[in-house]
């Protein structure tokens, strides 16, 4: 008796003995023609094979969970699609269930529990619906582009523990918008019409808006096809290599919010074919085609990448890796990863190639997407440093995104890191109000978007900027979970919890370069912050010098970076601008605006201002002038001798 692990997914028709009662005839045919004209088809497709049939229903067997799950969602849209297209009296829906177990095999049939919860699953699911197991969901909730909702664990039939059961939401937004080929598309559009006429119907508040009507919006964001990576050499030991470079790389991208990527299955087609990649870029419909291919020689190995615009065949960027082929798979994950980054980040290949695409189209054809875009330049990126006015612009532009598209969640996140930018720099007329409207405009992000890691990772310095210092944790912690190769979010957390957990904020920086090497200018801030506070004076200032445009905050660190190194005389210069821009600096004053908390971080904020010939100590009269300042305990003594002399 052979036993293995499959994914199983579980079919049938709702209510089939009533609709034979009502039409035997015409309901077997319907049934039979569905399975023959969608169901098979679609299962093959997704390298599935069906080991039992009844007359209501099917088991199918697939060796991937990737496969089972996006069958399943291709089988709901299918049936919408053919049912939109018949008389309502002609309709039927299905229910399925997946699960991911050990089954028997014997002959061409399957048992034990690996089927038998597959097909509780599929009995307890809603009309329309697809319930998975808690294993399955485990497995694909970072790879595939649909929500999964916790059901709970429910006790089903014959199986003796309960089970973890989520539905897939197929009306939320998706944590990462997998683009099919055009045809896919085409059938979501018509199941998103059916499910906002359902909705209608029911009264039922299903939350679809955002996303259906993004079917819109799926199509504006860029889009990319990463074609199978080749083995250029004759050993077929790096097939496989290939192959786990272009899945990661997909993985990795699809971990940026403003790309659409492409399932791996739809371009697995083209694996070992010369093509066009402008053909195809009309077969997929995408903007993006990224090609590449290995070629081991001895220990050394060479991968190169190369990205195409499919509408007119320019190349847009290439670029070639030679390492070591000792550890292949330590050099899949580093350069995979460097992939990815550089053209899915803030500042990367794509977004550069879209924000031009948008400056050159007229204003009133702009979409929310590309109004995003030039908001994310104005506010994060302008070509002469961040400045209030510009932020001003950049959170009108966030607001026109949001107006051409409510549930655009990343223009949230821009609107809230306008906010933190404004009290940052002092742009503030009300710091209290900037650090409010941040707060909100997060959440309504996480609202929104509550598996993007984007959404979590600006709720997450939100709250700490609010002095939500222990909920933020939770929120960076489900950021990096979501996202653990997006060097944006990394760098994010680090910024943030550099005083908390000096250790990780540096481990997050340095692998968010590491991840990124053409990183936006505010990596900066995580690295000079974190390397400060882990007393490594000499790579703060490394980074802290490398911040362009740099405020009074990157001033005062060099200033007090030059005293810990002693190095006086630059130390007394740099002093002199602080004093400059801000006469009544002071440390206290510093650690209050930053929220550094009494003790050893704010100790070492005040020595490292002494050491710069600058004041650490604010005056009784203006600790009395503002009470909510923090001072420190090495203070006291200098105030009681100010005050007795």
């Amino acid at each position: 008796m052979d036993r293995k692990l499959a994914a199983i997914l579980a079919a049938d028709v709702v209510g089939y003995s009533a609709l034979m009662e009502q039409d035997e005839q015409g309901t077997f045919e319907r049934v039979k023609a569905g399975r023959k004209g969608l169901f098979e088809p679609e299962i093959a497709r997704h390298h599935g094979h069906i080991f039992k049939l009844m007359g209501d229903g099917l088991l199918a067997e697939f060796s991937s969970v990737m496969d089972a799950v996006e069958c399943a969602v291709a089988l709901q849209g299918g049936l919408a699609e053919r049912n939109a297209a018949v008389p309502e009296d002609q309709r039927f829906q299905v229910r399925i269930g997946v699960n991911l177990g050990e089954v028997i095999v014997e002959g061409d049939d399957r048992f034990g529990e690996g089927v038998n919860i597959a097909a509780r699953l599929e009995q307890i699911a809603e009309p329309g619906g697809i319930y998975v197991s808690g294993k399955v969901a485990k497995e694909v909730e970072k790879k595939l582009a649909f929500a999964f909702e916790a059901m709970g664990e429910q006790r089903v039939k014959n199986i003796a523990e309960p089970v973890p059961v989520y539905r897939v939401n197929l009306h939320g937004q998706p944590r990462r918008r997998l683009l099919k080929a055009r045809r896919l598309r085409d059938r979501w559009l018509i199941l998103a019409r059916l499910a906002a006429v359902v909705a209608v119907a029911l009264g039922a508040v299903l939350g679809i808006q955002g996303w259906w009507k993004s079917s819109g919006v799926a199509v504006d964001y860029a889009s990319i096809a990463v074609l199978p990576f080749d083995n250029l050499g004759k050993d077929p030991k790096w097939d496989r290599i290939a192959d786990g470079i272009t899945e990661d790389i997909i993985t990795d991208l699809s971990q940026s919010d403003h790309v659409l990527v492409i399932a791996r299955h739809s371009t697995d087609v083209y694996k070992g074919k010369a093509v066009d990649v402008r053909q195809v870029g009309a077969d997929l419909g995408v903007r993006y085609v990224l090609t590449g291919g290995l070629q081991a020689n001895g220990d050394r190995v060479r991968i190169t990448a190369q990205l195409v615009d499919a509408a007119t065949g320019a190349d847009l960027w290439s670029e070639r890796y030679d390492r070591s082929g000792e550890d292949i798979f330590a050099v899949q994950s580093d350069v995979t990863a460097k992939i990815a980054n550089t053209l899915g980040s803030q500042v990367g290949v794509i977004r550069k190639s879209q924000l031009k695409l948008a400056q050159h189209k007229p204003p009133n054809s702009l979409t929310a997407y590309d109004t995003l875009l030039m908001a994310d330049q104005m506010a994060f990126t302008p070509v002469g440093g961040i400045t209030k006015d510009g932020l001003i612009e950049a959170e009108k532009l966030f607001h026109k995104a949001i107006d051409l598209d409510p549930q655009m969640a990343r223009a949230y996140v821009g609107l809230a890191y306008v906010y933190s930018y404004m009290f940052g720099y002092g742009f503030a007329v009300s710091p209290e109000q900037a650090l409010s409207k941040q707060l909100e405009a997060a959440r309504k992000a996480v609202e929104l978007d509550p598996n993007s890691n984007k959404a979590h990772g600006a709720l997450g310095q939100a709250l700490a900027w609010n002095g939500e210092g222990a909920q933020a944790l939770v929120e960076f912690d489900k950021a990096e979970s979501l996202a653990p190769n997006d060097a944006d979010t990394l760098a994010l957390i680090a910024m943030n919890i550099n005083q908390e957990d000096t250790a990780r904020a540096v481990r997050l920086s340095e692998r968010a370069i590491l991840l990124n090497p053409y990183y936006p200018n505010w990596y900066n801030i995580s690295l000079y912050w974190s390397y400060f506070f882990s007393e490594q004076f000499d790579k703060s200032l490394k980074y802290v010098t490398l911040y362009q445009n740099p405020s009074l905050n990157e001033i005062s660190f060099t200033a007090m970076l030059y005293g810990y190194l002693n190095q006086p005389n630059e130390a007394k210069k740099v002093a002199e601008e602080v004093l400059k821009q801000d006469p009544g600096w002071t440390a206290e004053k510093f650690v209050t605006k930053w929220s550094i908390a009494p003790g050893h971080n704010s100790e070492l904020v005040a020595e490292g201002a002494r050491k710069a010939g600058l004041r650490a100590c604010a005056t009784a009269a203006e600790l009395k002038g503002n009470p909510n300042m923090i001072h420190m305990k090495s203070c006291d003594a200098e105030r009681a001798k100010a005050a007795s002399g």
